[in-house]
């Protein structure tokens, strides 16, 4: 494997306060400091945690100030959704807010889900190449992951989209959590037909093959594992990305509400050690 460069490394600190999107200005505040003490340079921002803080009276710059006093980048911006039916106002009343605290923070990508449980994948590959098109007016890269609940379960899927979207700022979002649980399993074929370049981010996270029974998104919004402490085969993940030349930027995002009542600090520590012990950083 080829070593990840440490500017590459930062944390999706979301799950710190569980992924709410109900959140306080304090709240924000604390998981920008836990992430920071934690030893972390960088943070892939949620939107919706910005938009929050802004809500309760605080300035844009003041929040963003929060992240630049304590030296934290934000090269990726969190998430895109409502853009699948394809309608251009549905799109820009959805994902336009995202697009603009990406602009203000200077990130480099904004990442996008399918949330719905089915696809209408004409309507869908439409939005995305507007998504494209309002990340290439910006100088962003626009990324999708897919999940395996969603109607958009497989990479192969998210990656037969972007194709049909077109437009060279377009990539994926890898997810080893989704990977490992995607129907089907993982899918290598899929992977090494996939430009290095267009794997624009890899959040990093862990499960068990069969999971837990319960509630597939459930699940993955409560208990995922630190990277390393499931069944992810990490020597292949690693080695089929670095196979197809990938120098994404790499994220841990582990939901597990059990770590967060550790604490953010506790919690965003645990998180950096196990991503760098499988990493081999």
């Amino acid at each position: 494997m080829s070593p990840v460069r440490e500017e590459n490394l930062i944390l999706c600190n979301a799950p710190l306060v569980g992924g709410a999107m109900d959140v306080t200005a304090e709240q924000v505040k604390s998981i920008v400091d836990a992430t920071a003490d934690a030893g972390w340079s960088g943070v892939s921002l949620w939107a919706f945690h910005h938009l929050a803080a802004v809500g309760a009276g605080k300035s844009p710059e003041e929040v963003k100030a929060w992240h630049d006093d304590r030296g934290l980048s934000v090269p990726v911006v969190e998430s895109l959704i409502g853009w699948e039916g394809g309608d251009e106002s549905a799109i820009a009343e959805q994902c336009g807010g995202t697009f603009e605290v990406a602009s203000f923070y200077g990130a480099q990508a904004v990442a996008g889900v399918v949330m719905g449980p089915e696809l209408d994948r004409a309507a869908a590959a439409k939005g995305l190449a507007l998504l494209g098109k309002m990340g290439a007016d910006r100088g962003m890269k626009v990324c999708i992951e897919w999940l395996p609940w969603s109607g958009l379960p497989t990479i192969k899927a998210a990656w037969e989209l972007v194709q049909e979207a077109g437009g060279d700022n377009i990539g994926l979002v890898f997810d080893t959590w989704h990977w490992l649980r995607q129907p089907g399993g993982p899918d290598p074929d899929t992977l090494r037909q996939v430009p290095g370049d267009r794997i624009h981010c890899v959040q990093l996270d862990d499960t068990t093959a069969k999971g837990t029974g319960e509630d597939q998104m459930m699940e993955s919004m409560t208990n995922r594992l630190l990277p390393g402490d499931g069944e992810v085969d990490w020597p292949n993940v690693l080695s089929l990305l670095d196979e197809i030349g990938a120098d994404p930027i790499w994220a841990p995002e582990v939901f597990n509400v059990g770590l967060m009542q550790e604490g953010p600090v506790e919690m965003a520590r645990k998180t950096r050690e196990a991503t760098r012990k499988v990493l081999g950083l």
